[in-house]
């Protein structure tokens, strides 16, 4: 490579290959979207390869990235795997971002094939087992996490400490939404009425199964609340079920998907958080940056975004009973809920900004594009392993 061509390699964009393994309307994909939204494109050229066509597809093009579509499993197909190998190599990719243990195995063995590094991001409280597996294939292959439990567990199953790093969440401030009243008339209640919330995915780690018996013990008191949940999943079904056996359909309304709630969330009074098993969960700090006082279960990465009783409402895993008390003093004094939802929304804002989150991202992935194979200028493509492609032999 001619020194031209060397400064030129250099100049250029990092290009980042971010991997999902799902792509429904989650708190992965808000997160992978965000991050490519306020990278500069000057700076990094994002591809995005996902599972299937998806609103989260649209978004990201709509935010910048280019698509490829692929089959993504716990074992990836052999043809996955060689479109993704052959991409990296074809269009210069510096490094993988992975997301879910199913892109991981994906990243880690193209890692292997292309000797490009790559990083996955542990969404969870704790490193599941593929991952440790995919982790464990390619020394160039990193890990990060979004909070502190997840890194000590991380540490405890062995992963090492100089590939492993901890990138916190952010979030955006939430608008000002829609007019007072609004967002409750459209889901056909009283425009006064105070509004509860779950925002998540209707799957049982969520605990969307305990916010529905909890507006059960809380209705005999507060009548004039009501309740709405934000999502869907594989549960519905069973929950939209148990609102009716319960003689609760006056009460609950189920929104479905939508593909960004931020705008809701000043409409709400209170959000409820009943999750078995969290990370560092972005309903909860979207709910929290809104100006929400927040009900979370003291679960995973939970315990560091909350100060009980200041900056939210902690209570312990699995009682719908306890998160009643805990919202039902919430109703009972208003100007206390909303003092908390203050201080909440300012830690928030001040710990967790959105654009903080991706710049630390993006200087960790450029960072080890630069560092992992220091050898190989930027720009040239480095001996590979795929058919038709002897090893040692250069791609170009």
């Amino acid at each position: 490579m001619t020194r031209d061509a060397q400064a030129g390699a250099a100049a250029r964009p990092l290009h980042v290959l971010e991997i999902l393994g799902n792509a429904i309307v989650g708190g992965m994909e808000t997160y992978v979207v965000r991050l490519v939204r306020e990278w500069s494109r000057s700076d990094i050229h994002v591809t995005a390869l996902c599972p299937f066509e998806s609103h989260v597809t649209e978004a990201l093009r709509e935010a910048g990235a280019d698509v490829l579509i692929a089959p993504i499993r716990d074992d990836p197909p052999w043809l996955t795997i060689e479109l993704a190998a052959q991409f990296v190599v074809d269009h210069d990719v510096d490094v993988m971002h992975a997301h879910l243990a199913n892109a991981h195995a994906l990243a880690s063995l193209v890692s292997s094939l292309t000797e490009r590094p790559g990083l996955a991001t542990i969404h969870g409280r704790g490193v599941p087992m593929l991952d440790l597996e995919a982790h464990r294939m390619s020394d160039a292959m990193h890990m990060s996490v979004v909070c502190r439990a997840a890194e000590s567990h991380a540490l405890a199953i062995g992963v090492a400490r100089d590939r492993l790093h901890l990138v916190q969440n952010g979030v955006p401030a939430a608008d000002r939404g829609e007019a007072p009243g609004a967002f409750a008339t459209r889901l056909g209640f009283p425009a006064d009425a105070p509004l509860v919330a779950f925002v998540g995915r209707l799957s049982p780690e969520k605990g969307p199964d305990l916010f529905v018996r909890m507006v059960a013990e809380l209705l005999p008191k507060h009548a004039r609340a009501r309740f709405v949940v934000i999502g869907d999943g594989l549960m519905r079904e069973r929950l939209e079920a148990e609102v009716h056996l319960l003689g609760l359909d006056a009460y609950v309304r189920f929104m479905g998907e939508t593909r960004d709630a931020l705008p809701l969330l000043p409409s709400l009074t209170a959000l409820v958080v009943p999750s078995y098993a969290e990370g560092m969960p972005l309903a909860l700090m979207e709910g929290m940056a809104a100006g929400l006082p927040v009900v979370a279960t003291s679960v995973g990465g939970v315990p560091e975004l909350i100060a009980h009783l200041r900056t939210g409402l902690l209570v312990d895993p699995g009682s719908a009973r306890n998160l009643a008390i805990a919202v039902d003093g919430l109703l009972d004094d208003p100007p206390w809920a909303a003092a908390i939802g203050a201080r909440a929304r300012e830690h928030a804002l001040a710990t967790w900004p959105q654009r903080a989150c991706a710049s630390r991202m993006g200087d960790l992935l450029q960072t080890l594009a630069s560092s992992q194979h220091p050898a190989r200028a930027r720009g040239a493509a480095p001996p590979v392993r795929l058919a038709g492609r002897p090893g040692g032999a250069s791609a170009s």
